[in-house]
């Protein structure tokens, strides 16, 4: 079932860059040939290479393709879905490498990879592709194949539809999203809306767009069946629809994929570690909505900003600041020159602590100026068996984002709690249900807490519930 992940987590993932081989995405290029049995990607561009390093083939003086004898012979020894290459010879009399779709997505990835190139009006394998071919680097083969159709195919190119930059710039989250919603089977019309998508290109009424069955089609064409391909999906008859299939997440992708998703790549803090008790208040709310938690002192404020936002309940959407003894710290805007806030990931708490600064302020949202008054309680080392950061005490539930600020919110209470007030129907249908302004639990937040700093998921999804 799909989980929702903290908002920092999530900003996390918008963030990170598919070809950085030291970021969120990781892949274990350490995996033997064995691991990817069901990877019809990796297995033909192995056996795509292992032609060309036996003999370069010509290349057509029209499109500059792989010539008809060779596309022929790769179907012959490729893998390929099961009735692909039936359906694609029931079409034509003879192949062209672009009558055989997989075939031609596969050449032009492994051109941009940089594992074939045309010289001479001939394919070859470069060097690089040849080094991969060994049996041994099979995980290196695998995750440069992945990196380049994620990071630089353009997959407009690669399948149906028009282009979407916002699909694209954001596919590791994509990548995520289709981890989490297709580990027990999803249909691709539940996964497509869960991915990053820019809204105006799949509008229904534009010449060429289909609405939100377009986009649908075009997850499923870019995503689904590419990592099907990949193997790090399966693919599965519904028997409530059968023009719907099932995705499933295969056994390779938890083996191979890693989103490396912590505070700077740490775990919870250790025994002896320096650890930081302090009080967060959201100033002006009666009776007081407030925090205590425990975190470790070598957090720098911008990790600060997101353990606050998780600690409250706030999703991150907005911008933030602190104000401590009279200077401004948070992200600056070079753009404007009058600006005077310093670097957040400059300062320490710990050297905070250590100066004797025991109070300031954090104000998140500048629109509705939430105010909340931090309080520096103590200062102790991490016990033994205890994970950092957690929260250990609180009241109360945090105010629904872009309400008005105090004022908005006691007005937003008033109405959820009554029925009968004039405005209960409107406001439950802006925030999507009821409001608890009572609910909260310590437990919940620590595992909230736990994913930011470690980026482990609970296994089994309930946040402490």
């Amino acid at each position: 079932m799909p989980r929702s992940i903290p908002p920092a987590v999530e900003q996390r993932l918008f963030a990170a860059d598919p070809l950085d081989a030291e970021g969120i995405l990781r892949i274990d290029t350490s995996l033997g040939l064995d691991a990817f049995a069901e990877s019809r990607t990796l297995l033909n561009a192995r056996t795509l290479l292992a032609a060309l390093d036996e003999q370069p083939s010509k290349a057509t003086a029209e499109l500059k393709n792989l010539n008809r004898a060779f596309v022929k012979r790769m179907t012959q020894e490729m893998a390929w879905p099961e009735g692909y290459i039936e359906a694609v010879w029931r079409y034509n009399r003879v192949l062209d490498e672009t009558d055989v779709p997989r075939l031609h997505v596969l050449r032009n990835l492994m051109e941009i990879a940089g594992l074939v190139n045309r010289r001479k009006g001939s394919f070859h394998a470069t060097r690089l592709g040849k080094r991969l071919l060994a049996p041994e680097r099979a995980g290196e083969l695998f995750d440069l194949l992945l990196r380049t159709y994620l990071g630089r195919m353009n997959w407009a190119f690669a399948a149906w539809g028009p282009e979407d930059r916002a699909m694209q710039t954001y596919c590791v989250h994509a990548l995520w999203k289709i981890r989490e919603s297709a580990s027990d089977g999803a249909r691709a019309d539940a996964i497509a809306p869960r991915l990053a998508v820019d809204d105006v290109v799949w509008l229904a009424g534009r010449s060429w767009a289909a609405g939100p069955e377009g986009l649908v089609r075009a997850v499923r064409y870019r995503l689904l069946e590419p990592l099907w391909d990949f193997g790090l999906l399966s693919l599965h008859a519904d028997s409530e629809d059968a023009k719907q299939p099932l995705w499933r997440v295969m056994p390779l992708f938890d083996a191979a994929i890693h989103f490396e998703l912590g505070v700077d790549g740490k775990t919870a803090a250790r025994a002896g570690d320096g650890i930081v008790t302090l009080t967060v208040t959201l100033r002006g709310t009666s009776p007081r909505v407030w925090r205590r938690l425990e975190v470790p002192a070598s957090l720098t404020l911008d990790r600060l900003h997101e353990i606050l936002v998780t600690a409250m309940g706030w999703l991150d959407y907005h911008l933030h600041a602190f104000d401590i003894e009279g200077r401004r710290y948070g992200v600056p805007d070079d753009d404007f020159d009058f600006d005077d806030t310093l670097p957040e990931e400059q300062v320490v708490l710990g050297d905070l602590a250590r100066a004797d600064v025991r109070r300031f302020t954090y104000e998140y949202d500048f629109g509705d100026g939430w105010l909340h008054d931090i309080v520096l309680e103590a200062v102790g080392e991490a016990l033994p068996g205890v994970e950092y950061p957690r929260c250990v005490a609180g009241e109360r539930a945090c105010p629904p984002e872009d309400c008005g600020g105090i004022p908005g919110f006691y007005a937003f209470v008033e109405a959820m709690a009554d029925p009968g007030h004039p405005e209960h129907k409107d406001f439950a249908v802006w925030y999507g249900g009821e409001f608890d302004a009572e609910a909260f639990s310590a437990e919940q937040v620590s595992s909230l807490l736990r994913i930011v700093w470690t980026g482990e998921m609970p296994a089994d999804g309930t946040f402490g519930e």
